[in-house]
This record gives C-alpha cells, sequence and structure tokens, in this order.
C-alpha cells in the first residue's frame, strides 16, 4: 500500500484487543454467576505445530487468544462493512499478521509499516499514531479499504489501490498508465479474480462465490498456520486483562452482531473520554443462562476508584456504563 485519501472521522479511537478467558464479572455485592471456556471450535486448535496433543487447559487458552484475534479483525471489517474473508485475505497477503513487519524500500525512498504496511505519508494522513500497533492498525485499514471501495465502486479495484495507490488505479482506468504484475497477483490471491475482471464489472461488483463466505473458524485455522509476534502480543494482552479486577461495561448482550455493533457505536462516542484505554469485547458461558454465549463491551481497570472516574466521565459524556468487579481476580 502506498498513497492515501483524504482521512475521514475515525470510527474507532481503540479497537478490541482481547476476549478475556473465564472471566466470571458480575456487579459488586451480588451473587458471582458461575462461567465456562468455549471448547475450541477449530480440529486444528487441538494440537500444537508440531502434531502433538496439547493439554486441555493449553488447549483452552490457545483457543480463547485466536477467538480475541478473529474479533479483533472481525470488529474491524463489520464495522466498515467489509466481508471477513476479504479483510483477512488483504492483511495476510501485506504482513502475514506480522504486526511488525517493514517493506522494502521503495522509489519515494521509505518503507510500509506495521501489520496493514502502511506507508508513512498514509499512516500520517490517516492519523495512524503507529502502524506497528494493530490495535490501532487494523481499523485504519478497514476503514481505508471501505473509503477505496466507496471510490472505485467495488472490493477489487479497492484492493488493487490498496496495494498500489488510488492515482495508479486511476491512470489504469483512464487508460494512461499501467497495473503493476504485483498488483495484478495481488488482487487474484485475495479475491480470486483478475483485475481487468473488476474493472469489468463496475461499481457494486461482487467476489464470486468460489468459497463459503468466510468464518471465525477459517480465520483462526488461517492465524494456527502461523504463529508470529502478532499471536504473541495479543496473548500479552489477554494475561494483562485478565489480571484486572474492575471493568467498566459498556454493553451486553446474546447476540453477536449486536454486541460488535454496541462496541463500534461506543467507540464513535466515547473515543475522546477513553483514550488509549483498549476495550475488550468478553465472550463468556454463564450456566446460569444456559449454553448462549454472553458478550460483554469492558474497559478494565486496577481499583474500584479508577474504574469509577472512567466510568462518570463516560456518563458526562452522554454514554452508558456501570462498574463491575471480576470475581475471577483476587484482590
Amino acid at each position: 500500500m502506498r498513497t492515501g485519501m483524504d482521512p475521514r472521522t475515525a470510527l474507532w479511537a481503540a479497537i478490541l484487543t482481547l476476549w478475556l478467558p473465564a472471566v466470571g464479572a458480575i456487579a459488586e455485592n451480588a451473587a458471582p454467576a458461575k462461567t465456562g471456556i468455549a471448547t475450541p471450535s477449530v480440529e486444528e486448535l487441538a494440537t500444537d505445530n508440531k502434531g502433538v496433543p496439547q493439554k486441555p487447559a493449553d488447549n483452552a487458552r490457545e483457543s480463547d487468544t485466536r477467538e480475541a484475534m478473529c474479533l479483533m479483525i472481525e470488529s474491524a471489517a463489520r464495522a466498515n462493512d467489509l466481508p471477513l474473508e476479504f479483510f483477512a485475505r488483504v492483511i495476510w497477503q501485506e504482513s502475514r499478521f506480522q504486526s511488525d513487519a517493514v517493506g522494502p524500500v521503495t522509489r519515494s525512498g521509505q518503507r510500509a509499516q506495521g501489520i496493514a504496511q502502511f506507508m508513512p505519508g498514509t499512516a500520517s494522513e490517516r492519523r495512524l499514531l503507529d502502524p506497528f500497533d494493530p490495535v490501532q492498525a487494523l481499523p485504519k485499514s478497514a476503514e481505508f479499504l471501505n473509503e477505496l471501495r466507496s471510490q472505485f465502486g467495488n472490493l477489487g479495484l479497492a484492493a488493487a489501490a490498496y496495494n498500489a495507490g488510488p492515482r495508479r488505479v486511476q491512470e489504469w482506468l483512464a487508460g494512461s498508465g499501467p497495473m503493476p504484475q504485483e498488483t495484478r497477483n495481488y488482487v487474484v490471491a485475495i479475491t480470486g479474480t483478475t483485475v481487468e475482471d473488476w474493472a469489468a464489472a463496475g461499481r457494486n461488483g461482487k467476489i464470486p462465490d468460489r468459497a463459503p463466505n468466510g468464518s471465525c473458524r477459517e480465520l483462526m485455522a488461517l492465524l494456527k498456520r502461523a504463529p508470529n509476534s502478532f499471536v504473541t502480543e495479543l496473548e500479552q494482552h489477554v494475561k494483562l486483562g485478565a489480571a484486572k479486577l474492575w471493568g467498566v461495561q459498556l454493553a451486553a448482550g446474546f447476540n453477536r452482531d449486536q454486541a460488535l455493533a454496541m462496541y463500534a457505536r461506543a467507540m464513535t462516542r466515547l473515543s475522546a473520554v477513553i483514550g488509549d484505554q483498549d476495550p475488550s469485547l468478553l465472550g463468556s458461558m454463564l450456566r446460569s443462562r444456559g449454553t448462549r454465549t454472553f458478550y460483554q463491551v469492558r474497559i478494565g481497570a486496577d481499583t474500584r476508584p479508577a474504574a469509577d472516574d472512567l466510568c462518570n466521565r463516560i456518563r458526562r459524556a452522554g454514554g452508558a456504563c456501570f462498574v463491575l468487579r471480576n470475581m475471577e481476580v483476587r484482590g
């Protein structure tokens, strides 16, 4: 990816980072609800890289981390109305999910940076402070792709513009410039269709039904095939988040789509209030409520006063919240 477009107001100032394992989050002074960890949804998660069966605890922890990654990428994709499979394939082609990836030197003398491979100028235009932070870079990448789709009419040309730059795609469509072979290969790898076919499809052209729509299962399996620093970083986020004694809850519900939507709406209104405090989307099965997964959007805090202060600021900004204690953490 090279040049960018005029930035619009950021949809998210913070992005979902973790799915905390076995969090029994209930209101203070209420009876603690028992929680369980969902079993892995992909058979591949039952073995490590050497094909050796994992211990149940290790298996559960890894399942939580894979789900966290899936939720993080899916939330960025959904907030910008992108197919999950398309967005995941773009990031895979850009960096193989390596958050510390650095591209080769371009003709401008600069290098693309981070998991979404933003050029320094594009990162600045899009107000991306740290392209090496996937928590910041993924939603900015999805936002940029959505804008490119609006500009060029379909996902295939958006992918081409993400790789080669919007101006090159405009010149190619106008017949005044070539399409780089690298970009041709890039578009086919992501969409299964040539850039010429996408140009012919015109506005609102869609990805052909060459495979079932992507899901968290496929995405977790993809990430499982290439463990890297992105995985390690998220594992660290999971551990840090799980250690928080208190939390400020912004939204909750059994419906996954509604939970993601509630999260996006909250971040649109509250980004100036929460700053760099990364919210979490927790998924747990409350045995008292059956086997359905219960989703909660929450920001962790170390102390009750800190949680109260954040919740009060959120309320003054017009948001809704309440403070919960994590009964799984001793304090």
